[in-house]
């Protein structure tokens, strides 16, 4: 099964919506055709590659179980203000990180002179075993610099996991878990909104959940 993908290339502050849910996409060159049977080049007003907001809020409330791991990604080079947006899930092979790491990272490999910052938006925080891929991703990309954003810790009592944290954080890696401001931004960005509905009021327990992950998160990342 391949992981489902939808593109985007465009200014931060733009206007985004639908994703194509039928393919895995590698990302390709800005502005270029994608070769055919991979779906068409997101442009202008295409708003087919966006989540449905049903799809976003089962996977990305920070309660309970979603029903597959997301992964929306946005990549700026150098101070360049256009960014690509992107998104993939887990399947039944893969967890969402390494699907990015096997099917996103063409354009990476070859800008190897190029600084690359990456931002994630996770369903979970990575667990062990992909805190090690991504590591081993990064040691090999040293002009990559990675950011995570994860609605909830994957497994946080783990002590595998949490040495995997450790180990990226102490690598580099920014990690933090979803703030109000980065769910408000993912619904404007990579989610397929209505027009009226670009603003939305979180429920009421987001934010304890968010605390409460966010000291989990601090004490797992704490130096002994």
């Amino acid at each position: 099964m391949s992981p489902f993908w939808g593109m985007e290339s465009e200014t931060k502050n733009a206007s985004y919506k639908r994703s194509n849910k039928s393919r895995c996409w590698k990302l390709s060159k800005m502005d270029q055709q994608l070769p055919t049977g991979r779906g068409p080049l997101v442009r202008g007003n295409n708003h087919r590659w966006k989540l449905e907001p049903d799809v976003f809020w089962r996977n990305y409330t920070p309660i309970g179980r979603p029903e597959r791991t997301h992964l929306l990604y946005e990549i700026q080079w150098g101070r360049s203000r256009r960014y690509w947006r992107n998104w993939c899930t887990s399947n039944r092979t893969h967890h969402a990180e390494i699907n990015f790491l096997e099917n996103a990272c063409e354009e990476i490999d070859r800008r190897t002179t190029t600084p690359c910052t990456v931002t994630w938006f996770l369903t979970w925080s990575p667990c062990g075993k992909c805190s090690g891929r991504i590591k081993q991703f990064l040691q090999e990309h040293p002009h990559v610099t990675l950011e995570i954003r994860a609605a909830q810790l994957f497994s946080p009592n783990s002590k595998f996991n949490r040495k995997g944290l450790r180990d990226l954080a102490n690598f580099g890696v920014r990690i933090y878990i979803m703030q109000l401001a980065d769910y408000l931004y993912c619904w404007r960005t990579f989610v397929a909104h209505q027009r009226n509905e670009e603003y939305f009021s979180p429920p009421w327990y987001f934010l304890p959940l968010i605390m409460f992950y966010s000291q989990q998160l601090g004490s797992i990342l704490r130096p002994f």
